[in-house]
């Protein structure tokens, strides 16, 4: 099975890989059954052109010289799509690859700020110059028609399953080797200020004074938390130390005031016997939505910890320990049993922090995942993986076991561990 398409390999028959065989014959399929369905004269005398090229794909999609083309062409009834690239379309959009499948996995470009909220976000992930749009269109039905064409097309389109290429043009190599041997890396400014200061007001609005100072099942809260749950640079870190398929354990919003830390030393490891595994079991992510100082009270870490392979015992001594500083709209991503706790808070006012916490697919977790339509169709297919969706355990047809699923999680595993250690500078495992 070695070379029957890689992409199909590693992608679900309801899912695509950005500018992949499919994704255009599923860009095709839209376009001939939306228009019809519209209704006759709905796009009289509508004309236009898109053209995009994209620099840098992965591998495994075999494009010649790793460059990623694709027109279209409508005429008010048919639609023609093209591998070719057309500098003279009435808009063109050339760019970096993993920064196109950005754009191209967020749903929402329809929805009221969404285009905005998606331009903004890509600018703070890869630079204003990674993607340069040209043209625009000036009929408000092409416009309408591109953007519920985009949603449809990124309710669908899976994440670059080459973590090692992925990592590299996230600029996350050299993350992922000192998470591997620290036990936890940050990612300053992961997000915007303006997305740090929505997802901060989202959480205190969520959490009402009967809960304390903490609240969980987030993700659920709405489109803020959703939006951070998906963000792609702590996903890639999620998949080098979990491998895909990781499941969302929960998550959590935490706000505290000044005063003393409330959460001594630990693990993460729920219930794993000593000595632990020499692979990670869980991740979380912990995200700063106000700048992070030792005063701020923020979590402190045992760099290296991870190694010992088993929990603090009461009372030991704690020598190495680092405050992670950081500023606003970062993220610290610790794994693999690594110990921490919470720092003391002098300044004034709250700290309010988002804390998404990982397993690997094969455990269970902390609270019950509810994969609604809804929550699935608003959201990239990374959404339902992470809520169980694409993996063929607990779950039946009508006719057995998912075996679907169950191998399409094999081949993306094995996918995965390979490239990881490609990461790592490790000697390729001995294929099974």
């Amino acid at each position: 099975m070695a070379d029957r398409s890689v992409a199909d390999l590693l992608t679900l028959p309801h899912h695509v890989e950005f500018l992949s065989d499919r994704w255009l014959e599923e860009a095709g399929r839209y376009f001939r059954e939306t228009v019809p369905a519209a209704g006759k004269g709905r796009y009289a005398g509508l004309s236009f052109t898109v053209s995009e090229r994209f620099t840098d794909a992965p591998p495994h999609l075999k494009l010649p010289g790793d460059v990623a083309c694709w027109s279209l062409r409508f005429d008010g009834e048919d639609v023609t799509i093209s591998r070719d690239f057309g500098a003279d379309a009435d808009v063109t959009v050339e760019g970096d690859y993993q920064a196109g499948l950005y754009l191209a996995q967020f749903v929402g470009v329809v929805a009221h700020g969404g285009a905005e909220d998606m331009w903004r976000e890509a600018r703070r992930l890869f630079g204003g110059d990674a993607v340069r749009v040209c043209g625009r269109l000036t009929d408000e039905r092409a416009s309408r028609l591109l953007g519920l064409f985009h949603d449809h097309m990124a309710r669908r389109t899976v994440e670059n399953p080459d973590l090692e290429h992925r990592a590299r043009r996230l600029g996350l190599t050299a993350k992922i080797r000192e998470m591997d041997e620290q036990g936890f890396t940050v990612i300053e400014r992961a997000i915007s200020d303006d997305f740090a200061d929505e997802v901060r007001a989202a959480v205190i609005r969520s959490v009402v004074p009967e809960q304390g100072a903490s609240m969980f099942w987030m993700v659920y809260q709405g489109r803020p938390f959703e939006r951070l749950a998906l963000n792609p640079l702590a996903m890639t870190l999620i998949d080098a130390s979990l491998g895909r398929g990781a499941q969302l354990a929960s998550m959590a919003a935490v706000i505290r005031g000044p005063g003393p830390g409330q959460i001594d030393a630990h693990t993460d490891y729920l219930d794993v016997p000593e000595p632990y595994p020499e692979y990670a079991m869980t991740g979380v992510a912990v995200w700063a939505f106000e700048d992070w100082t030792e005063a701020a009270g923020p979590t402190w870490i045992v760099p290296g910890s991870h190694r010992l392979r088993r929990g603090p015992r009461r009372g030991e001594a704690l020598d190495g320990g680092v405050p992670i500083e950081m500023p606003k709209g970062s993220v610290v991503y610790f794994t693999q049993g690594v110990w921490h706790w919470q720092g003391h808070r002098t300044d004034p006012g709250e700290r309010v922090t988002l804390h998404p916490h990982f397993n690997r697919g094969i455990l269970r977790g902390l609270e019950p995942l509810r994969a609604d339509v809804q929550l699935l169709a608003r959201n990239p297919p990374r959404m339902g993986e992470m809520l169980g969706e694409d993996d063929g355990l607990q779950k039946m047809t009508p006719t057995g076991r998912d075996y679907l699923r169950l191998e399409h999680m094999r081949q993306l595993h094995a996918f995965t561990r390979r490239k990881t250690k490609e990461i790592l500078g490790e000697p390729e495992a001995v294929a099974a």
